[in-house]
């Protein structure tokens, strides 16, 4: 008996590979897709091509820059990967917010632990790597104890002020570690007011941290309702006042969102996802995600087109903006609600916008519920207000 080789490593090629015909075999029993074909795992979308360095024989050349009308799509294709995906996109991008996606992004299999790749940066962390995170009662050498005079205060605020408000058994570990550590100094706890401290904590809080988007807008609203008679004018339209819409100005709400951290995974250029099942095939539009629709390449290429700022020469990009409202029960018996409304960004890849974790929806307003009275009471009023 002679063993057989061990099996090879399939590696992916960087261009589509021709699929099998799969209609029937010589016995005429049809061909069907195998295990191994059905459950590839997901892969990393290609790579954008890297911007190439301008040298100063470009810049040298007398070419005056391009005007704004002269703005076409220049199509910039990727390498397709091992499914025959590849993108288009309008000109070499700027930012690239996959350049660091890993398959543990892509998969909703648990990753093991240990796993070099076991963190999604785009995620807030679970709650067993924010304890992990907090357990960590000293600061690095050279690192700053925020409002704390020494590390010894620094470490029992630390205790004190994170996690459970009722204290484990583990947490009375952290804390013995710390008292028997070297940062535990039995003087520096002379004149010590946990009340003072806690204080100026938080008067320290409130000087770094930005200001939170509260909804501090309270507006009418007017409604104009039709009253089945001829009108020269709007002003004569009956309106219907509705008190108490609470919202966040949008422009502060998007300038706070695109200057948070979480932002650098945003997609700004649009581009075409297509495929091909062969290098000899016509390539077949997908469409997956708002950045790569019609609509979204329009808007774009129509800002691009768009005389810019005087003086400005930032780049000009589209922030999709998605709302989502529905009515809310505040409490499990009665029947008090409120209709908020909730805004996401689509610029935000959908596997990781629809994921709790990823923090991706914002509150921006509450709108009233409407209680019109009768049609003959309110147009009886309105009668009555007009004369």
């Amino acid at each position: 008996m002679v063993d057989a080789p061990p099996p090879q490593e399939r590696v992916p090629s960087a261009t589509p590979e021709p699929v099998e015909d799969t209609s029937t075999r010589k016995s005429g029993r049809a061909r069907r897709p195998t295990w191994k074909i059905l459950q590839r795992l997901p892969e990393v979308t290609p790579a954008t091509p890297e911007v190439p360095k301008a040298t100063d024989s470009d810049s040298d050349d007398g070419t005056p820059p391009p005007t704004v009308s002269a703005y076409v799509w220049e199509a910039v294709t990727t390498i397709p990967n091992s499914f025959g995906l590849y993108r288009e996109y309008p000109s070499l991008p700027t930012h690239d917010p996959e350049k660091n996606t890993n398959s543990v992004s892509l998969s909703n299999i648990p990753p093991p632990s240990g796993a070099a790749d076991a963190v999604d940066t785009r995620l807030a962390p679970t709650t067993d790597t924010m304890t992990a995170s907090r357990s960590a009662s000293v600061p690095e050498a050279g690192s700053s104890l925020g409002p704390f005079k020494n590390s010894t205060i620094f470490g029992l605020m630390n205790w004190m002020w994170t996690g459970s408000p009722l204290k484990s058994i583990q947490q009375m570990a952290q804390l013995i570690g710390f008292l028997k550590s070297d940062e535990f100094k039995k003087e520096d706890l002379e004149g010590f007011d946990i009340a003072a401290e806690t204080t100026k904590f938080d008067q320290y809080l409130e000087g770094t941290s930005k200001k939170p988007l509260g909804l501090d807008v309270k507006v009418p609203v007017d409604i104009q309702v039709p009253d089945g008679q001829e009108h020269t004018s709007y002003d004569d339209v009956p309106v219907f006042s509705v008190p108490g819409l609470h919202f966040r100005n949008l422009t502060e709400v998007i300038k706070t969102v695109l200057s948070d951290q979480g932002s650098r995974f945003f997609h700004y250029t649009p581009f075409k996802l297509l495929w091909k099942r062969t290098a000899s095939d016509a390539p077949q539009r997908v469409y997956d995600e708002i950045y790569s629709l019609n609509a979204y390449i329009t808007a774009h290429t129509k800002l691009q087109k768009q005389p810019p700022e005087p003086g400005c020469t930032l780049e000009r990009v589209i922030a999709a903006l998605m709302f989502w409202s529905d009515s809310t029960h505040l409490a499990n018996f009665g029947t008090a609600s409120l209709w908020p409304l909730y805004l996401y960004f689509g610029n935000q890849s959908k596997w990781v916008r629809g994921k709790v974790r990823a923090g991706a929806c914002y509150h921006v307003a509450y709108m009233p519920k409407v209680c019109f009275p009768s049609p003959c009471k309110f147009l009886t009023q309105f009668s009555l207000v007009a004369r």
